[in-house]
């Protein structure tokens, strides 16, 4: 009985050394620093500049409006007082609310240009992984520790610039 349970030991025992190939890649930031992914953000980045620019004129504007209501606050009527403080409020809230939106709208402009690189991503990664005969391959952020070499986030995107 010891010699059949020493037996099935071992062999679970070799079965698990067996190699396993394992690398790690940051999927996102290959697309994005690939050719592809460098010419299809110009028009993002372009939108999120602009959005960025208004939304500074707008807190500009905002600031100035607080000075001027600063400065005339001895010379305005108590009801006039209220009246532009509580318009100064309501623009801080329209300036916050933009804020937000240029963010969410800069966060699916994003969502959008990595959906629409991803295929040829994957494709690419798929042939790297063939290629490396790798077992393995997890995202880059999801690992505590890995090695220089594990790391092939570099190789995709000479892979992804190579089959474009």
């Amino acid at each position: 009985m010891k010699k059949i349970i020493m037996a099935v030991f071992a062999l679970c025992l070799i079965s698990s050394v067996q190699a396993t190939e394992v690398a790690v890649v940051d999927f996102r930031s290959a697309l994005l620093q690939s050719n592809i992914g460098q010419d299809a953000a110009k028009e993002p980045k372009q939108k999120v500049a602009a959005m960025d620019a208004r939304l500074k004129k707008e807190q500009e504007d905002l600031e100035a409006s607080a000075k001027d209501l600063k400065r005339d606050e001895l010379t305005l009527s108590e009801e006039e007082f209220k009246a532009r403080r509580q318009q100064l409020a309501d623009n801080q809230n329209k300036v916050r609310s933009l804020a937000a939106n240029m963010q969410r709208q800069a966060k699916e402009l994003e969502q959008q240009l990595i959906q629409s690189l991803t295929p040829k991503g994957e494709a690419a990664l798929k042939s790297l992984i063939e290629e490396r005969k790798l077992d393995l391959v997890l995202n880059r952020q999801l690992s505590l520790y890995a090695n220089a070499d594990a790391d092939i986030t570099d190789e995709l995107v000479k892979r992804i610039n190579k089959d474009n």
